[in-house]
């Protein structure tokens, strides 16, 4: 990392430049457009805009396990796949996964390609309702040589619905209504659509209305503050300007009612009052594609802004109540493009974004407002060389520029650099083995709270009378955070087999050896002890651990026939380096047995999920609470009738933790919800 000092490159000039150049590209020698389909195309985990396969390494949740699963949240539907858990306990609006230890800032997520950077305090980051996905992707393990800060320890990369995912061959205009009923906390969700096509133009608009009760957790407690309603809101129109060109409005809203502790991850208390909440996420996002050279070359800009907003009511605080105002804005613009050349099949683009982080806090003894923002400048290239159909080399390299400036502080802008360098390699050893290897540098630059935040944190009281006056902790401002830095290698077999037993089954297995150094760990930590008292007078963010964290994964997959079997384990251990001792927050190993089966010609599918937790004994030294080993059982039963009067009709029944456990997830303070069964019936037409 280093001072940027030269000529700053604006992207919108890129934007003009890039999307000049690909129209001209557009154009064959004679002046005349080349007749191509532009069909969907998918930019999500890989940013490859030219490809709808997905990478071997990335995982995907596709539209029909969210349906199978009807998951309350994004961490949810990621909830068995090996090495991530979902963390921020039992309040599903506070959930968010981590992956193979590392969660929070330090993954990345993304819909529709657009980046979603909200961050502040306990408050939770996943403002999206899954009833408008059409699928979720991950990609585990450093990605910033694609995406810059921010993906040290990976990316969530969600794509909502659009009228080609809904409509039936051949319909015009279609729709459907869905509802979706929960037991634990006597939840509702009811849900409806419109979409269609009129020529060149497509549209969607979808919406759901939700609310549950307080939930339960295993064994039938009541979780006090937990209830919540919410509403959302996409709407997407869609124009085919040429063969070859395709430009794309969507809107998104959001906005979620509840009462919760001000860390949801913990129960009302001092330290931990009882906040009424108003969040609304809005966003806006203009996408425009274009291919040219016959197909061979893709290009998708990207224009998104985002808006994030928690109004809070603290009603115990004072004798009127505190209200507490938090808004982050992204406006971002991001440039992707696959070009086939050269020997080589390149992705290469520009990413720039804005963040601005406002904060109004009411009342004495408080932190104090924040007004800062930052300004990130990303120029990407990977390549994709391949020799002989069986060994491919990818190097890939990405170059950002950070800056940031607190309107509070004299003195406070900050401005760095940092280079992400990444290689690959495959080789496909013989017909059904792959061998694959990689390593990948990644960073994150410290967020505006991490630097910038004063004030007071938490008051002790006051002691007047003992000639000290009123003494509290005082948040201590540090603009010369380092960013984080990560270092992963990886190794990666993958197998596949089709006719072993019958002549139409099919195998595929993968095993995946990892290591990730992350240096310069950003936590938030107290200092300065009271001479008198012991108690920490400050807080203050600081550059901390050296931590490695290194695991393994394996998955296989058997298809025979109408049965589907899965199964994968996962294993991470994390430790500080500078003492060699266990991290926090790291997954508990996980095994997972997947079965599945159809009936009726494929209309009716049940399946069973087990989840063997074990205990997790790896703790750091000052970890007073025990993380027990469980097993969860969910299950679940869809029909959809193919053909007949009933076509277009699905029902659904889902069961969540079907012996009621009582479990906690590894260094989380609450225990999650009980048994849940949850029924859906929708209706497309």
């Amino acid at each position: 990392m280093g001072q940027f000092k030269t000529l700053k490159f604006h992207p919108l000039a890129a934007a003009i430049l890039v999307l000049g150049t690909s129209n001209l590209m557009a154009q064959t020698d004679n002046g005349e457009q080349p007749v191509i389909q532009f069909g969907e195309v998918v930019v999500a985990a890989d940013r490859n805009p030219a490809t709808k396969e997905k990478d071997a390494t990335t995982v995907v949740v596709e539209r029909t396990q969210l349906e199978e699963q009807q998951p309350e949240s994004i961490a949810q539907a990621l909830k068995y796949e090996p090495n991530i858990q979902v963390e921020g306990g039992p309040r599903y609006s506070n959930q968010a996964p981590n992956i193979r230890g590392l969660s929070g800032v330090r993954v990345l997520q993304t819909i529709d390609g657009a980046r979603q950077n909200f961050n502040s305090g306990h408050r939770g980051t996943y403002q999206l309702d899954p009833e408008l996905l059409k699928q979720v992707e991950v990609k585990k393990g450093p990605a910033s040589s694609l995406w810059g800060s921010g993906a040290i320890g990976g990316v969530v990369a969600m794509s909502t619905k659009s009228a080609a995912d809904l409509l039936k061959s051949g319909d015009a205009v279609g729709g459907y209504l869905k509802q979706e009923l929960g037991s634990n906390g006597s939840s509702s969700e009811t849900t409806a659509a419109i979409y269609g096509v009129s020529g060149e133009f497509d549209y969607l608009v979808n919406g759901s209305v939700s609310d549950h009760d307080n939930v339960e957790i295993g064994g039938g407690e009541e979780l006090e503050n937990s209830a919540s309603e919410n509403t959302a809101l996409l709407a997407r129109g869609g124009f085919n300007i040429s063969d070859n060109q395709r430009v794309d409005l969507s809107l998104r809203h959001n906005n979620r009612e509840e009462g919760v502790p001000s860390n949801p991850n913990a129960n009302v208390g001092t330290s931990s009052p009882l906040v009424e909440r108003d969040i609304t996420d809005q966003n806006v996002t203009a996408n425009y594609w274009v291919q040219a050279l016959e197909g061979k070359h893709t290009s998708r800009l990207t224009i998104f802004r985002n808006d994030t907003q928690f109004e809070e009511f603290r009603p115990t605080q004072g004798e009127t109540g505190q209200n507490d105002n938090t808004e982050v804005s992204t406006t971002g613009i991001a440039i992707t493009n696959a070009t086939d050349g050269l020997g080589a099949q390149w992705v290469y683009g520009l990413d720039w974004y804005q963040d601005e982080v406002t904060t109004v806090r009411d009342g004495d003894n408080r932190p104090q407002n924040l007004n800062a923002d930052t300004d990130v400048l990303g120029l990407y290239a990977q390549a994709a060389f391949t020799f002989a159909d069986a060994f491919t080399l990818t190097p890939g390299v990405r170059y950002d520029r950070f800056e940031a400036n607190s309107q509070q502080l004299v003195d406070s802008t900050r401005e760095d650099t940092a280079v992400s360098p990444a290689i690959a390699a495959s080789v496909k050893a013989t017909e059904w083995l792959n061998l694959s290897a990689s390593y990948a540098k990644a960073f994150r630059a410290p967020g505006v709270e991490e630097m910038y935040t004063q004030g007071t944190h938490y008051a002790y009281g006051d002691f007047s009378f003992m000639g000290m006056g009123f003494l509290a902790n005082t948040f201590i401002p540090n603009p010369d955070l380092k960013a984080e830095e990560a270092q992963n290698a990886e190794l990666r077999a993958d197998v596949a087999f089709s006719g072993l037993a019958t002549d139409s089954d099919q195998l595929t297995a993968s095993a995946t050896v990892f290591r990730n150094r992350v240096d310069n760990f950003i936590e938030q930590v107290v200092i300065n002890p009271h001479f008198m008292f012991g108690f920490p007078m400050n807080t203050t963010y600081l550059n901390v651990d050296e931590a490695e964290l290194k695991g393994f994964e394996l998955s296989a997959n058997y298809l025979v026939n109408d049965l589907e079997v899965g199964a994968s384990y996962g294993q991470t251990e994390g430790k500080d380096l500078s003492d060699d001792s266990y991290l926090s927050s790291i997954p508990a190993d996980k095994f997972v047995l997947d079965l599945g089966y159809y009936f009726l010609q494929r209309d009716l599918k049940t399946g069973l999920r087990t989840s063997v937790v074990s205990a997790q004994d790896q703790l750091p030294a000052e970890e007073t609470r025990e993380y027990d080993s469980y097993t969860l059982a969910d299950a679940y039963v869809t029909w959809e009738p193919a053909t007949g009067n009933l076509n277009g009709l699905k029902l659904g029944l889902a069961l969540d933790n079907l012996a009621d456990e009582e479990y906690r997830v590894a260094f989380q303070e609450l225990y999650m919800p009980g048994r849940n069964i949850k029924l859906s019936a929708s209706y497309r037409f």
